[in-house]
């Protein structure tokens, strides 16, 4: 999967799930898990254990819609 910035897409990730939109590239191609996204969730994410707005996910958490 190649997705390009401004991409939307699903995310599961353990606890954290819903929508967004893929804003960069994180780490380019690895074994099983392919690249690492950047993503901008539609819902904002930040607290106090995790001061972000963004955050990153391999493409087998991603899917396109």
């Amino acid at each position: 999967m190649d997705l390009k910035q401004g991409t939307r897409v699903e995310y599961d990730i353990q606890t954290l799930k819903g929508k967004g939109t893929v804003v960069g590239v994180a780490v380019v191609d690895q074994p099983i898990c392919g690249k690492c996204y950047i993503v901008q969730p539609d819902e904002p994410i930040r607290n106090e254990v995790y001061d972000y707005t963004h955050f990153v996910a391999w493409e087998i958490q991603l899917k396109t819609i």
